[in-house]
């Protein structure tokens, strides 16, 4: 069974950090501690649970009245392409609606731009590389 929720206790929250950096971070050789950032206590955290682990993760963030970013969007390999990405994508355009947000945006990395155009993004522009990965800014409105 699937559950989403925020990370409750010290070890979920240890579990989410970590499969972030691994997932995210790691194979660009960065720093432990990248893949955290200043807006981490007042944004909205997601994690996917099977069986007590976390098989995915995202987080959601207010820019401004209109506009809300998703950011650091990771799903365990062997649990990729079974909807993990979509739950959560989904379930932060559902809290989007609750406050009113009309816009999400989010920097996709080339690989999985169609996934986010499947789900109702589309790409604005060519935006940042980090590291050898070209991101892209994508948006969804209402």
């Amino acid at each position: 069974m699937l559950i989403i929720r925020e990370p409750e206790s010290s070890r979920e929250w240890e579990a989410y950090y970590q499969l972030r950096w691994e997932i995210l971070r790691a194979p660009l050789n960065l720093d432990k501690g990248s893949e955290k950032d200043d807006l981490e206590d007042s944004a909205i955290h997601r994690a996917i649970f099977e069986n007590e682990k976390i098989i995915g993760i995202g987080r959601l963030h207010f820019i401004d009245k209109d506009t809300a970013q998703i950011r650091y969007m990771a799903v365990l390999g062997e649990s990729r392409r079974k909807g993990i990405g979509e739950m959560i994508v989904e379930e932060f355009a559902q809290i989007s609606k609750q406050n009113k947000i009309s816009k999400i945006i989010l920097y996709a990395r080339e690989s999985v731009i169609e996934f986010y155009k499947k789900l109702g993004f589309d790409i604005i522009k060519k935006a940042h590389r980090l590291g050898n990965i070209q991101h892209f800014l994508m948006e969804r409105t209402k």
